[in-house]
């Protein structure tokens, strides 16, 4: 199991909704709106490695995100 963090920037007028959103992807257990240079850390749990560009695919297609960063853990 490989666990992530992922880091989203979200158009300005979004930010709750696409929060709300992000957390039903699935592979995302949870997200949380932060304040900083994002506006939401999504953590997702993917079986491997060879399963994130399908997350990141599906994070992306969500209406309000702008832009990701994926921190993987160690």
């Amino acid at each position: 199991m490989v666990i992530l963090a992922i880091l989203i920037r979200a158009r300005a007028g979004t930010l709750w909704n696409t929060c709300e959103l992000v957390e039903k992807v699935d592979g995302v257990t949870r997200a949380h709106v932060v304040t900083g240079p994002y506006d939401i850390i999504a953590y997702a749990d993917i079986p491997s490695l060879e399963n994130l560009k399908e997350l990141i695919k599906r994070i992306h297609e969500v209406e309000g995100v702008l832009h990701t960063g994926t921190c993987i853990t160690m």
